[in-house]
């Protein structure tokens, strides 16, 4: 039977416009998640480090001076939570001021200002260091280091508890076991307030960290100044993973805030090592000084065809790969890339559900994304 409908050619016409009024709006907001995806992906690898050959890999912060990038790998957060990386910050790179107050009052504001800061090492300065005098003492030896101070502070805000100094591993291809140790510094005697700090890690793109066991103290303030060892061991968890993996030393924003009274801890770390068997699969650098790779998955992925969508900073080949979680090289194979938001289809992959690993490398720059086939 046909049917005939009796609507007006005004009514037909309004009903025209507003399907193609919603075709064009999906065809905006599917280019706009591209391009956040591309943008997150990108942002994500600034910071991140490649750790290639074997055990250990160290960090001593004594270039800080000339600005975070100089500790490739590293950066710092203020607000950070369990499921909550926290807020970028900056590194006040001039000198910081740690461990002694003395009568002079300008002198003094100069070392209660919050922030995260370049301390010279507790391994090398002392409690009675006086920093206010005319010509302070002089140290090489550096740390990363934090002010922390009230929860509203305008200038510096969440740094009461939600303080973190974040490390970003590119992955972990041919690494086990991995743990790692540094050095904990509370560094300002006149400062009753004590922090809790803890160790976590996340990987991919999780926003959900995983707190691990430590040995050592760590708790900083309370009057106190030393220079003591943390170790933590993440067993199996970090094992041979091609994504991401963020690891924390972190004070966290409501559930370990700051106790006590009065001034809040300056603390620092130093002397890092990462430490792991077996071998390590790419090179150390830092990837923030190299061109922007991004790789995504578009739409939905099937055992048989995955799309992708990429871009690169850099013409050239890339070698494109697809792995499984063991690592097996499932699917390789070289692309001449162009700038701009690019497509490539992969089909008769004869995939089963699973998680696997998309990889887009041109040996200076790479990105990696998961690929869910249901």
């Amino acid at each position: 039977m046909v049917m005939f409908c009796s609507c007006t050619s005004n009514t037909i016409l309004l009903l025209l416009l507003n399907k193609f009024k919603k075709f064009f709006i999906d065809l905006i907001m599917k280019k706009l998640a591209l391009l956040f995806s591309f943008a997150a992906l990108a942002f994500s690898a600034n910071a991140q480090v490649y750790i290639s050959g074997t055990s250990p890999y160290t960090e001593n912060f004594d270039n800080i001076g000339s600005g975070i990038a100089t500790a490739p790998g590293w950066s710092v957060y203020s607000g950070a939570a369990h499921n909550f990386l926290g807020s970028l910050a900056t590194l006040t790179t001039p000198d910081g001021l740690p461990s002694y107050l003395s009568s002079d009052s300008s002198c003094i504001a100069l070392v209660l200002v919050g922030g995260f800061k370049n301390f010279p090492s507790a391994s090398v300065c002392h409690p009675g260091d006086d920093w206010c005098a005319a010509t302070p003492p002089s140290y090489t030896n550096r740390a990363l280091g934090v002010r922390q101070v009230a929860p509203g502070n305008a200038s510096h805000p969440n740094l009461d508890s939600g303080a973190a100094f974040v490390f970003k591993l590119a992955n972990t291809h041919g690494m086990t076991g991995l743990g790692m140790s540094f050095k904990l510094q509370s560094l300002d005697t006149a400062s009753p307030r004590e922090t809790t700090w803890l160790v976590d890690y996340a990987i991919g793109s999780s926003t959900t960290f995983t707190p691990v066991a430590t040995t050592g103290y760590t708790v900083t303030g309370g009057h106190m100044f030393f220079d003591t060892a943390v170790t933590a061991s993440f067993g199996t968890a970090l094992d041979n993973s091609l994504l991401p993996v963020t690891i924390r030393i972190v004070t966290l924003v409501y559930s370990s805030s700051t106790v006590g009274s009065g001034n809040r801890a300056s603390t620092a770390i130093d002397s890092f090592k990462l430490t792991w068997s077996g071998t390590a699969k790419t090179a150390v650098e830092n990837v923030s000084a190299q061109p922007e790779v991004a790789l995504t998955v578009l739409g939905s992925a099937t055992s048989e065809n995955v799309t992708f969508g990429y871009a690169v900073e850099q013409e050239g080949d890339y070698n494109f790969s697809v792995y499984d979680l063991s690592g097996r090289v499932l699917h390789t194979e070289v692309i001449n890339a162009t700038t701009g938001e690019q497509k490539l289809t992969l089909n008769g992959l004869n995939l089963v559900p699973g998680m696997y690993i998309a990889k887009l490398s041109n040996g200076n720059s790479s990105s990696v994304t998961k690929i869910a086939v249901q």
